[in-house]
């Protein structure tokens, strides 16, 4: 199932009207209808809003169902993902949506001018960040952090933090977010 497809399936389940969910989100009726229908593709900010006004995790919309497994192998050319023109970005999950599990990890390709939004995020948890290859800065409160390939970040997920990708290479990260909340 799409991700549209699963967005309008829960927006349904739960009875929200596209209004009322465009409302909760602040996004346009008519931006969310073209999410359902695959014409359009949501920012990582306004997919993390989209899971939590609908109650489930960002992984739970991105993967096909399946029952939760106590171990799992997740092949390269079989991992779940979703592309985020406006952000510019491509999440690969690197596990299932194990409700058992306590830690995400998520791999990142962030195209230059790639971003999470402009808005911060602020959660519950801890967050570990490994470059792969390229650079990213990260925004943890008023202080901005330029990672560059084999550099690390752990910090509190309490404090308001976002990326962006303002080098004109591509960056690739391993991003560990604990307890899982994509």
């Amino acid at each position: 199932m799409t991700l549209g497809l699963k967005i309008k399936r829960i927006r349904l389940e739960k009875k929200f009207s596209l209004r009322e969910l465009a409302t909760m989100v602040e996004l346009s009726a008519s931006f969310l209808s073209q999410i359902e229908q695959e014409k359009a593709s949501p920012s990582i900010e306004n997919l993390k809003k989209i899971a939590n006004a609908l109650g489930v995790k960002v992984s739970y919309l991105i993967e096909d169902d399946e029952s939760p497994k106590d171990h799992i192998v997740v092949r390269k050319n079989e991992r779940r993902t979703v592309e985020s023109v406006d952000s510019r970005t491509k999440i690969s999950l690197l596990s299932n949506s194990d409700i058992d599990k306590n830690m995400e990890p998520i791999y990142y390709e962030i195209k230059p001018g790639g971003e999470s939004g402009k808005n911060f995020y602020s959660h519950h948890g801890e967050e570990f960040i490994y470059v792969i290859e390229g650079e990213l800065e990260i925004y943890i409160d008023e202080d901005k952090t330029v990672l560059k390939e084999g550099d690390s970040m752990y910090f509190k997920s309490m404090l308001k933090h976002r990326f962006k990708n303002n080098s004109n290479k591509m960056c690739k990260v391993l991003w560990v977010v604990t307890p899982p909340t994509f």
